[in-house]
């Protein structure tokens, strides 16, 4: 990080943007200001994190919560501590309260050193987030994705298919974070497919209740170590406009140029000034 964030008031979240904030673990020891986030939690969000067993775990929770409520006070005259979560159906954060003048939405999402929310305007989004060198099974494709997915991945050598394994995943998950039903839906009753150079393509099976047509898609790395994924609802005809920043919860913040692997209804942001590559 390379620039204290300053203080201001809150800004309301344009219509048609999409943002992305994007803390790593080690940079928030390098600022040294784990000792502040603990008060900005409720009773039950401390007690949850003495559940986890792994330390570890607990500082990724803690980070998590941190930067969502520090993020969500941009925009809006709310301070930290003073927002109210409630889990939906599918234990998923949203905002009980405060009411506030423009809606906001808000999808968390983490791996390995990296905790990431994405906030929108109201309309439903879903982000996910993997590290690359995370260990996972590659050969039980029929788990996780459509035919057309796994016929794809088969098609690839070993050293591609992993990739292309995350790729493919972080899509997934992010519109099923967005349409909020978790795993509830098939993995196999949605695709995607990369049909150009920089293009993805959603398709859904007969008798999901939905439109492929209603989503709008982003997919970028991030130090190169981490692949992310982002699914929104369009507002309009226009393309979403993304904008992604690197922070540290009342620490250093910068905004990054993300240059998007593939998309579909969301393009990155016109910069001003000078941004820095998220690659």
């Amino acid at each position: 990080m390379n620039r204290r964030a300053q203080p201001g008031a809150p800004r309301p979240l344009e219509p048609a943007r999409v943002e992305l904030w994007c803390a790593f673990l080690a940079d928030l020891d390098a600022e040294g200001l784990w000792e502040r986030y603990p008060a900005l939690l409720t009773g039950a969000e401390r007690a949850r994190q003495q559940r986890f067993r792994f330390a570890e775990d607990r500082r990724r929770d803690l980070a998590a919560r941190a930067l969502a409520r520090t993020v969500l006070s941009r925009y809006a005259p709310v301070a930290p501590q003073a927002w109210v979560f409630e889990a939906d159906a599918h234990g998923r954060p949203r905002i009980a309260a405060p009411r506030t003048a423009a809606p906001l939405e808000f999808n968390i999402a983490h791996s390995g050193d990296l905790v990431v929310v994405g906030v929108a305007p109201g309309n439903p989004l879903g982000v996910d987030a993997e590290h690359l060198a995370r260990a996972t099974d590659t050969t039980r494709l029929e788990r996780y994705f459509s035919p057309l997915e796994i016929e794809q991945l088969r098609a690839l050598p070993a050293h591609a298919r992993r990739l292309r394994f995350f790729e493919l995943w972080t899509l997934k998950e992010s519109y099923l974070k967005a349409r909020g039903v978790g795993l509830r839906l098939p993995l196999h009753s949605l695709a995607f497919e990369f049909p150009a150079s920089g293009a993805v393509r959603l398709s859904l099976a007969a008798g999901i209740a939905d439109s492929a047509s209603r989503w709008a898609l982003a997919q970028f790395r991030l130090r190169d170590a981490y692949v992310l994924a982002v699914c929104a609802e369009r507002v309009g005809p226009q393309p979403l406009q993304l904008l992604v920043h690197e922070a540290v919860p009342f620490g250093s913040q910068r905004r990054l140029a993300p240059r998007l692997i593939r998309a579909a209804g969301i393009e990155a942001a016109p910069p001003r000034g000078r941004l820095e590559s998220g690659r």
